[in-house]
């Protein structure tokens, strides 16, 4: 039963965004445009520890403007009803598991267009399977983190002011160990030069999972 209300709020999710094309089409539209403003200013940056942090700049606006959406747009009637319907824990593994899945995708297609814009010296020896994992469990932590801090804010009245406030903070850890890390790989660092990073990275996105998991629930009767 729980396992199907997860799968259900997912099919639900997607169905919302099915209908709200231009949503998505206005993140994507940001990210394209951010990139290409950018390139104007450089198309080619010498450090690559630059070029990373960039990239990772882009990706936290992103995904922020993607995922603060999750609970911020949803009205008292809407939540009553939900309360009603579904088990909160379910309903708050499924928006993680949704933004996970929003998230990845964004930062793939930030990861290309990025990519194909701005070139940097330095990329011959990158190491881009442990990239993609330095990016996936990076943008893990920033949705899951977001989605979290979404449904605090909106039992709030200043609710992007408060998402600000609130994720900021939290998401500094994160942030320098996935651009640590990224910086690793793109050195051509290895899985085992790069362990501390997977682990560290790991318990803090599993840590965040089972907060919301425990935490949610008196949140959500408020």
């Amino acid at each position: 039963m729980f396992v199907k209300q997860i799968v259900h709020l997912l099919k639900h999710e997607l169905l919302i965004e099915m209908k709200q094309k231009h949503f998505i089409s206005s993140i994507v539209l940001y990210i394209v445009s951010t990139i290409f403003v950018c390139s104007l200013s450089f198309t080619t940056i010498a450090e690559t520890s630059i070029w990373n942090g960039l990239f990772w700049i882009i990706i936290l606006f992103s995904l922020t403007n993607a995922i603060s959406k999750s609970f911020l747009n949803e009205n008292s009637d809407k939540q009553i009803f939900l309360y009603t319907l579904i088990n909160p824990r379910a309903l708050i593994l499924g928006k993680i598991i949704y933004n996970l899945l929003l998230s990845i995708a964004l930062v793939l297609i930030s990861f290309f267009v990025f990519n194909f814009f701005i070139q940097t010296e330095g990329l011959d020896n990158m190491n881009y399977g442990l990239y993609l994992i330095a990016v996936v469990l990076g943008s893990t932590s920033i949705s899951s983190t977001l989605t979290m801090v979404s449904a605090i804010a909106s039992k709030t009245n200043n609710n992007i002011g408060i998402l600000s406030i609130l994720a900021f903070p939290i998401l500094i850890p994160s942030l320098l160990l996935s651009i640590q890390f990224s910086n690793l790989a793109i050195l051509g660092g290895t899985v085992e030069m790069s362990a501390q990073f997977i682990v560290f990275l790991s318990l803090i996105n599993l840590l965040i999972v089972i907060l919301s998991f425990l935490l949610f629930p008196y949140l959500w009767r408020e």
